[in-house]
């Protein structure tokens, strides 16, 4: 009877890590199609004035991004190389898009 009860814990356990994982992993994966997204939309525009408003909310999806990474190695979602080069793709893309 112990056995079954421990059983039944554990299932529940995985299921709400697995529920928990899923959000952050998903999350990460809508950000990056966001902030790509962006870079394209900043990349056609030609005005200066839409151009500064479009680096700016580039730049907080770009610094959510890191967030939600960060938060995910934390987590244990996912490993901190992984990480690294994720965060590394990605600065490296807005940064070769800006150009100072």
């Amino acid at each position: 009877m112990f056995k079954k009860q421990r059983n039944r814990k554990i299932v529940a356990q995985n299921n709400r890590n697995r529920i928990i994982n899923k959000r952050y992993s998903s999350t990460m994966k809508t950000l990056s199609k966001l902030f790509k997204l962006k870079i394209k939309t900043l990349q056609n525009i030609s005005d200066a004035e839409e151009k500064a408003k479009e680096k700016v909310a580039t730049l907080n999806i770009l610094k959510n991004l890191y967030s939600i990474i960060d938060k995910s190695v934390k987590k244990g979602v996912i490993h901190k190389n992984t990480a690294a080069r994720k965060k590394s793709s990605a600065g490296k893309l807005y940064f070769s898009t800006i150009q100072y």
